[in-house]
This record gives structure tokens, sequence and C-alpha cells, in this order.
């Protein structure tokens, strides 16, 4: 029998919070490079930037966490095969419908004349998310899911590996950070699971221990969110510094802040998450709506942004345009995204079935 675990709503609450710092990081991309450098304009961007960098490894931590919260007391190989037959649904399939939407659709919005399908060239493509520069993200969660089986497993035969997940986590990635920058790279080192393998890590563990974590995280938020903050700002300096001071840093600098720093972002949005459903329910009512089709927004965001900056052309001005320009297509790449997978969710909840209502007993 499956073993009935409570939601988390506060999860919701932390993907509305990448998800909106992915749409930071991609509306804010341009203008990094095409403001000159030094500029007050360039470094505020800039910093935005940066400092939202914690997107993508917060999903991964929050993907550990609910794995590992739902399955570690709940494992079969029944469960096994179900487990793989949702991810299909849910994750392979919309890479692959994704993966040649964005393929026809960038052929269509940068080259219109030479649209086409070649299925060679289509599948060459596929294995590194090559269609469009946000899928990379899939490929990274699917290497997860392959592994997930087994690290469930041993830690459910072995309390050494339970206790001791996330360490074995970070002893995996710094291995593979450290043979990819001492010895040899590692080719397509930005789409390895092992490249985030102690952030799975982390949320793995704090997923099999939640209530635990859920006590030490409103004991310890006093200092874990500044030390957040600062994790934050210190990324963020070291690209600034490096810009406008011509100063340079070894990459391991920039290996730590970029890992630590969503860690604690992480743990403190879940407390702040927390807080939020307790005390501010229409906040939190947007948040958990936000939150819910984050997987939407993100498939669909890039196209809305490519759109509009391929076919809004953002002449010379003040820069006060420049900013309304950019920020309008951070509210188009919200809020269309999101109004779609708002109604497709709807409309697939309108087609569902309704299940049968059993009878009484006694009943005719």
């Amino acid at each position: 029998m499956a073993v009935k675990k409570a939601k988390l709503l506060e999860l919701d609450i932390v993907r509305a919070f990448a998800i909106l710092a992915v749409l930071f990081i991609h509306n804010t991309s341009e203008a990094t490079v095409e403001l000159p450098v030094g500029s007050v304009s360039q470094a505020a961007y800039l910093a935005i930037n940066k400092f939202s960098n914690f997107a993508v490894p917060v999903f991964i931590f929050i993907s550990g966490l609910v794995l590992f919260y739902r399955y570690v007391d709940d494992w079969s190989g029944k469960q096994a095969v179900t487990f793989y037959l949702k991810r299909v649904k849910q994750v392979l399939f919309p890479y692959l419908i994704w993966s040649v939407f964005y393929y026809l659709y960038n052929q269509w919005i940068f080259d219109p004349t030479q649209l086409h399908f070649d299925g060679a060239e289509f599948l060459d493509l596929l294995p590194w998310a090559d269609a469009s520069y946000h899928l990379y993200f899939m490929i990274i969660i699917v290497q997860f899911y392959l592994l997930f089986p087994l690290l469930v497993w041993l830690c459910r035969v072995s309390q050494g590996f339970r206790k001791n997940l996330f360490f074995i986590g970070i002893a995996i990635q710094a291995a593979c950070y450290g043979y990819g920058h001492w010895i040899e790279p590692l080719p397509h080192s930005a789409s390895l699971c092992v490249t985030y393998f102690s952030l799975f890590a982390l949320g793995g563990y704090l997923g099999m221990n939640y209530q635990t974590f859920s006590t030490w995280i409103g004991k310890n938020i006093g200092w874990v969110l500044p030390l957040s903050v600062l994790l934050g700002v210190s990324f963020m300096g070291l690209f600034l510094f490096e810009e406008l001071k011509g100063m340079t840093f070894d990459n391991t600098w920039y290996e730590i802040i970029f890992n630590t720093y969503p860690m604690f972002a992480g743990m403190s949005f879940i407390w702040i998450g927390k807080k939020l459903v307790q005390h501010w329910p229409l906040l939190t009512k947007w948040l958990l709506s936000l939150g819910a089709v984050s997987y939407g927004i993100y498939l669909m965001h890039p196209a809305v942004l490519t759109y509009w900056r391929t076919h809004v052309p953002n002449t010379s001005g003040p820069m006060i345009d420049y900013h309304l320009y950019t920020l309008t297509a951070f509210v188009l790449s919200l809020a269309v995204p999101w109004l779609l997978a708002y109604v497709y969710g709807q409309t697939m909840r309108r087609l569902r079935p309704t299940p049968k209502k059993k009878l009484s007993q006694g009943t005719a």
C-alpha cells in the first residue's frame, strides 16, 4: 500500500521563486552584453542576472527533495515501473515535443525561407538539448531520474549511505569537477548531472528528514537567510569585479559559490514559503498558482521572449525606453505562458473522466 504523505505547499512557492529567477536571467541576458561595460545600467542588469543564478540549481535541489520525500519509505519494483512510466509521460514526451517545436520555431523566426525538417539533423540535436538553449535542464533531470532508483534503493538498504547521502553527493561532484578542471575537460559539463550532484543529494537528504529539517530551519533561519544573501552578493560581486575592474578569479571560487548559494537559498525559500502559507493567504494563492504552472512557463517562455525581441526591435533612444522594453519582455514572457499553462490545465481537468462513485452497501 502506498504511503500517503502530506503535500508540501511551500515547495510550490519555492518553484515560483525559481521560475521568476529563470525569467530574470533570460530577460537580462542581452542587456549584460548590449550596454556599455562600466555603465550603471549594465552593472545593474549584470547584478540581477547573476543574483538570479540560483534558479536551475534550486529546481534540482527541490527535485531531489520531492523524490526522496515521496519514495524513500514507499519503494518497490512495482513503484519503479510506475515511476518510469510517469517520467516518460511528464518529461520524455514533453522534451521530444518541445524540441520539435523549437527546432521549427527558431527556423521560422530567424530564417523562414529555409524552414524544413531534417530527421538526421534533428536527432543530432536531441542528446544535449541543442534545439533550444533552455532545454538542457531536462537532460540533467532525466539523468537524475535514471539514477534515482539506485540511490533510493541504497538509502533503504544502507543506513550509512542514507545518513551520508549529502556528503557522498559532494564527493562525486568534487571528484568530477577536479578531473574536468585539472586533468581533462568533461564534454557538455553544464548538462551533466554530476555538475549538480551535491544539490540533488542535499535535497534528497532533507526530503528523507523533512520534519527534522523543518524544525532546524525554523531555529536557524536567523543565520541561514543572511548567509544566502551574502553568497548571492558574493557570486554577483565576482562577475562585477571581473567586468568593471578587469580582475580574474580561479574558476573554483565560482563553482563553490554557484553550488553553496542555491543550497542556502533553497532552504531559506522553504522557510519563507511556510511563513507565507501561514500568514499571507492572498500572496500565497498567487505564488502557488505560479509554482503549479512553472514547468509550462519554463517550456514556453523562450518562444515569447524570442518573438518579442525579433518582432519589436529595440531602437536606440533614452535609457528609460530600454528599461521599459526589457520590463515589457519580462511581463510578456511571464504572463503569456502562465495564461496558456493555466488554460491547458483547466482544459485537461474538464476532459479527465470523473471517477464513478461506489454504490453504498445495500443500494440497488
